[in-house]
């Protein structure tokens, strides 16, 4: 898929209604890339517990979150993009820290440059609250590491994050 300006549209939300929405997008992008990683109960329950609208209902309510969503003319909901305080195990974390939380594409869509698109956007309305930005990445998602590499940031940390009962090996990058 080669993007351009009139194929896709980035939006910010904030209304409570397209938390659904952003669920189902949240359910299908994330279970495209990594679903078959995991028994089906361990991708079940994180999907439920970390994914379901009352989540996004929470965060699309919340100022000092945000989400936006990249839409194709023809298709809908491509990516999508959650940002906002940190919450991450960083060692030593900077005050007023913050962090790209979630960060998916449908399958059609890697490498289409819809992720550089919605990373630019939402980097720029981190920088205005945040002092600094972190984002933690699954240790095999390669195509991830260079992305978050060519928009400033660089590994800092390892740690572990749990998908139902399965831990993952994860990485955190921080912006410098």
């Amino acid at each position: 898929m080669v993007l351009t300006e009139t194929h896709l549209r980035i939006e910010k939300c904030e209304d409570p209604g397209a938390a659904e929405m952003i669920s189902a997008l949240a359910s299908v992008t994330f279970t495209e890339s990594f679903g078959d990683m995991y028994k089906p109960e361990d991708l079940n329950m994180f999907l439920r517990d970390k994914h379901a609208p009352d989540i996004y209902r929470q965060l699309l309510t919340n100022p000092a979150f945000g989400i936006w969503v990249a839409y194709d003319e023809k298709d809908g909901a491509a990516a999508y993009l959650v940002a906002g305080p940190c919450d991450l195990p960083v060692p030593n974390m900077a005050e007023n820290a913050g962090e790209v939380i979630r960060f998916y594409a449908r399958k059609s869509w890697h490498g289409s440059g819809v992720g550089g698109r919605l990373m630019t956007t939402a980097l720029k309305w981190l920088k205005a609250r945040h002092d600094h930005i972190y984002v933690s990445v699954y240790a095999e998602n390669h195509g991830a590491h260079r992305l978050y590499r060519r928009h400033g940031f660089e590994k800092i940390h390892e740690y572990f994050y749990k998908v139902g009962n399965q831990a993952d090996p994860e990485f955190i990058f921080e912006r410098r």
